[in-house]
């Protein structure tokens, strides 16, 4: 189990999921920037957010995402999912 405590933590291990789970590198995404522009969809994105989930050992009530997400939101999503826990 991971400790997520800030946006860039998060948004560090979105980009290590992306890389051992598509191969694709996000080092040189913004994280202001559509993750779509980087070739991720809303399925892939879904395989993202689970394994966020298994790192932090925790299912995430609210997966509510603006479209297209950015990796800003999606940390500011799980941040909000684990600030309770």
């Amino acid at each position: 189990m991971t400790t997520l405590r800030t946006e860039r933590d998060v948004i560090e291990k979105i980009k290590e999921i992306v890389l051992s789970t598509f191969d694709m590198d996000l080092s040189a995404v913004s994280p202001d920037a559509p993750i779509t522009d980087s070739g991720l969809d809303s399925m892939a994105m879904l395989d993202v957010i689970i394994g966020l989930e298994d790192a932090v050992g925790h299912k995430f009530s609210d997966v509510s995402l603006p479209r297209p997400p950015t990796l800003q939101d999606v940390a500011q999503m799980v941040l909000r999912n684990v600030e309770n826990v």
